[in-house]
């Protein structure tokens, strides 16, 4: 019980930081529902025993079962547990393609393996190391309780869990008869998402390639919302334009203010710094920015915004001066939804009475907007820091380093980085980019997740999405390729034309004019009785006018023109004019 206890009060430790990750020992106890699950594989019946954590359908599962259960089939995979040097580190084996074997608990009943009570557990919630195929991953784990307070040799592994990272299909049939059909690999469907409303607690979330600016999916990405840490971002842009505009470098030494320092001291302050600064010592930019981006130093944030700030000329009220900047550069991107109010994310009161609390806030969209510039402008830059798990710090102390509040899912998916955030009022929040080959090109894309209820949320959400990103590009890549369209045909077909009528005796005279630099061969000319009717084609004309002759008197007539030039043998068209509406007099 005492392990349970030290682990309830590290979650509750967690929850006041500005940003923590999946590593470590970060654990918590919920009421696990226990539940003999049915599972039916590819048609053959195991008992596979399970939990619903603290509501039904959180549905986890003994891997042991799964893995007995497994044996034989496409998904077979082994698993061992790994004596770590710290007993409170759980580490795991798995190699897939390899037959489990069995250890004798294995596809029984909880009634029949583990002595006490049926009806529920106490869970502890563990994230542990797995070795899957030599690769380091580490995911979130469940280990029920013997009597004795002890957690059992046995993991429990979340549904979503076991598609992302073995591709194991599992559908419910009822709630506690799951179906796992091998010859079908997971995936993420968008359209079921929705129907299941799975972002839609979420404050804005966004997913989009970098590189091309394709949006694949959002939900209220218009929506400005608290955004926690993830303003760090938008300093670094700063940081890099004052290097690029010759005013810093790496190199440039900063002697830490009383100002930055009282951030150091506070409760929000991360260990690199509170243990290691002290007012006058000097401290280089380019550790000041390790210290940011990694474990999220807002310290080092404040000490950037004096570094630039002084930089441009500013003497005085060094971090005010520098937000002007941020909120400036920001109405310069087109980042309507952006208000800043410090550097670095956390909660400001308002010196009153009545002491308002104010925070960062941006649009999911937005923020994608202003990650897409980072990449496109600064991506070695940035990427230099935050594809690192850890990079040393000298300027701070010996030995010390800066660490990654994200590296799970550089572990576990290949991101590339970028930036996690939390407060109260913002929730979990993270901004990850992952680079995806796609015909011989690496695409950059980017996931946005705002106002996640905790850390687990947020790094599952952030999951979905990246994974959903490597299926689409998976898939598009597996289409027919187009022909290459050559200079001349793009000309053509964004030329535009505007459709001018007047009305003559019995007839309707045509004019038009061609928007753009395409030679054209010609002209037709189309009309019909409706707007939105069948057009009749009526003419082909060199010229820019045409007549329409022989037509009733006062009877109005709706009008369009396509010009058209021929390549290679096909005909290439323009777009449609406009339509325009006339009646002969």
């Amino acid at each position: 019980m005492k392990r349970k206890l030290s682990c309830i009060f590290l979650s509750l430790a967690l929850m006041i930081t500005m940003s923590a990750g999946l590593t470590g020992t970060a654990c918590a106890a919920d009421q696990g529902n226990r539940v003999n699950y049915r599972v039916s594989v590819d048609g053959k019946d195991y008992t596979v025993k399970g939990y619903n954590a603290s509501y039904t359908y959180n549905t986890y599962v003994s891997l042991r079962d799964l893995c007995a259960s497994l044996n034989g089939t496409s998904k077979n995979m082994s698993m061992e547990k790994v004596d770590a040097e710290d007993p409170e580190d759980v580490q795991w084996n798995i190699t897939t393609g390899k037959d489990y074997a069995p250890i004798g608990t294995e596809n029984k009943p909880f009634e029949s393996v583990y002595k006490g009570s049926y009806e529920n557990d106490d869970v502890v919630l563990e994230a542990a190391i797995f070795n899957i195929d030599g690769k380091k991953r580490q995911y979130r784990i469940y280990y029920p309780e013997t009597d004795s307070g002890e957690a059992t040799d046995d993991p429990y592994m979340k549904l979503v869990d076991l598609g992302l990272v073995f591709g194991i299909n599992v559908d419910y049939t009822d709630y506690d008869r799951l179906t796992v059909n091998t010859k079908s690999n997971f995936s993420v469907d968008m359209e079921k998402l929705e129907e299941d409303e799975y972002f839609h607690d979420l404050d804005g979330v966004y997913l989009g390639n970098a590189t091309t600016g394709e949006k694949l999916y959002s939900w209220d990405a218009d929506h400005q919302t608290e955004i926690a840490s993830t303003s760090k971002l938008m300093t670094f842009l700063l940081v890099e334009e004052a290097i690029r505009d010759g005013k810093i470098s790496l190199d440039t030494r900063y002697s830490i203010s009383e100002h930055t320092m009282e951030e150091a001291k506070s409760e929000d302050s991360t260990g690199i710094c509170r243990n290691n600064w002290k007012t006058g010592k000097e401290v280089t930019v380019q550790d000041l920015i390790a210290g940011m981006l990694l474990p999220s130093a807002n310290e080092c944030a404040t000490a950037l915004s004096e570094v630039v700030a002084g930089a441009y000329g500013y003497k005085t009220d060094l971090e005010a001066n520098f937000v002007k900047m941020m909120n400036r550069r920001a109405k310069e991107l087109g980042l309507t939804s952006a208000k800043f109010i410090n550097p670095h994310g956390l909660p400001q009161y308002v010196k009153s009475q009545t002491t308002g609390k104010r925070q960062n806030k941006m649009s999911a969209g937005d923020m994608f907007r202003l990650t897409s510039y980072l990449i496109q402008n600064y991506r070695a830059q940035l990427t230099s820091f935050t594809t690192k798990e850890q990079i040393e710090v000298p300027s701070f102390g010996e030995n010390v380093y800066a660490t990654s509040t994200y590296r799970t899912l550089i572990w576990n998916m290949g991101v590339i980085g970028l930036k996690t955030g939390t407060t109260n009022r913002s929730g979990a929040c993270i901004v990850t980019a992952i680079d995806i080959p796609y015909k011989g090109r690496t695409q950059t894309v980017v996931s946005v997740v705002f106002g996640a209820e905790n850390n687990m949320q947020r790094y599952e959400a952030s999951n979905m999405l990246l994974k959903y990103a490597q299926q689409y590009y998976e898939k598009k890549a597996l289409e027919p390729s187009l022909p290459e369209i050559s200079v001349e045909q793009k000309e053509v077909q964004k030329t535009g034309i505007r459709l001018t009528a007047a009305a003559k005796k019995k007839a309707v005279r045509l004019t038009w004019k061609k928007k753009g630099s395409a030679k054209l061969a010609g002209y037709y000319v189309y009309k019909a009785t409706k707007k939105n009717g069948k057009y009749k084609k009526v003419a082909t004309t060199k010229k820019t006018a045409y007549t329409v002759k022989k037509l009733k008197s006062g009877k109005k007539v709706y009008y369009k023109v396509r010009g058209y030039k021929k390549i290679n043998g096909k005909t290439i068209l323009t777009k449609w004019s406009n339509v325009v509406k006339k009646a002969a007099k």
